[in-house]
């Protein structure tokens, strides 16, 4: 490890001894903050009813239909349903009562991952539209991301194109693997060509393992979801993109992680490590370090990990620049997620880039 990053470490773990434990903060009383959350998801009607019909006939999906088979539910509120796909008035009474200024939405896992070519793309063009009307009926309130069908290279690079400059979309969203398949393979990379021309990110949002890796996630412990599924598969993704050299195809291609970062943050000094280390003659060669990519290439938001320490660590190693406010509302409690992310110890200076001005300038809000 170079002397720069043993300092960068060592004071990362300084500061967060002195975090005490969080305490309830206002969820009113805004002040002079404009808290954007930027991971809020939401669904359509036509998603699930096709999602149903899918696991009636097929069975290439067994993550997802191990989850649904279990009666996983991601939030014990009896209104669940209806908050996933409010893109109005009950989105907006949570919002406001959780002191949420403006929501950047993004269809949930697994989004249109689950369907074959057509179908995916027929329905997430159908998200794009309805997402932009709620957009539109609410500006400076609800902006989203487009949904992406992957199974269709060509296809979402042009849905892409025609969400951001034609519908005012910050950017693609893709809930990770796609039918085990994942973004390294240069199949996708119109997807990442077009992302790089609009200058817009794509975010990658966990869902269930894939089905090579599903097996050990699966009932009686069921972990296939939130709890530590969607991390593993989602930080298994990221770290893929980094080691195939997408980003030395593409500098400029902006990734978002979730749940900061889905554990890469506190990996980096260890992919430098064994990076160095390790002889694999079938590994491409990287133009930069591991963390090198982490640091310019990611940004991470605090859904589901609003948590005083975590957010302290990732403001330290990826810079107060990197790290975005996001809520995960409807998977999420938004009054206890703002408590206790106003409860994180920061200057005035951090907590306005962590709550605002972060997600206005990587979404170009």
């Amino acid at each position: 490890m170079d002397a720069s990053r043993r300092e960068l470490l060592a004071a990362a773990a300084a500061a967060i001894a002195t975090v005490p434990a969080p305490e309830p903060a206002r969820a009113q009383g805004r002040g002079q903050v404009r808290r954007i959350a930027t991971e809020e998801g939401f669904s359509i009607p036509e998603i699930g009813a096709a999602a149903a019909r899918l696991l009636a006939t097929a069975n290439d999906e067994p993550g997802y239909a191990a989850v649904r088979k279990a009666g996983y539910v991601p939030i014990n509120v009896p209104d669940f349903p209806q908050r996933l796909t409010s893109l109005g008035e009950l989105r907006l009474k949570h919002m406001d009562e959780a002191g949420i200024d403006a929501a950047l939405l993004l269809i949930g896992s697994p989004g249109v991952q689950i369907f074959d070519g057509e179908q995916a793309v027929q329905l997430a063009r159908l998200v794009n539209d309805r997402v932009t009307e709620a957009c539109n009926a609410n500006p400076r309130r609800l902006y989203a991301l487009a949904a992406l069908a992957p199974q269709q290279p060509e296809a979402a690079a042009k849905e892409l194109e025609r969400a951001v400059t034609r519908q005012g979309l910050k950017g693609g969203i893709i809930n990770s693997h796609t039918k085990g398949e994942y973004l390294d393979e240069r199949k996708f990379w119109p997807i990442f060509e077009a992302a790089v021309s609009l200058e817009v990110p794509i975010y990658i949002h966990p869902r269930e393992p894939a089905p090579r890796m599903i097996e050990p996630f699966l009932p009686p412990a069921m972990l296939a979801s939130a709890t530590w599924g969607f991390a593993a598969e989602t930080g298994l993704h990221a770290v893929r993109l980094i080691f195939a050299g997408v980003f030395d195809r593409f500098p400029k291609l902006k990734i978002v992680l979730g749940h900061l970062g889905e554990g890469l943050p506190f990996f980096m000094d260890r992919l430098d490590v064994r990076y160095s280390k390790e002889i694999v003659p079938a590994r491409p060669r990287l133009q930069r370090k591991p963390s090198d990519y982490v640091l310019n290439n990611f940004v991470v938001t605090s859904s589901g990990m609003n948590w005083a320490p975590a957010i302290r660590f990732c403001q330290d190693v990826l810079g107060p620049e990197k790290v975005l406010f996001a809520a995960d509302y409807p998977f999420e409690d938004p009054v206890a997620a703002v408590q206790t992310a106003e409860a994180t110890p920061m200057t005035e200076e951090h907590r306005v880039l962590f709550f605002q001005r972060n997600a206005e300038r990587v979404f170009k809000l």
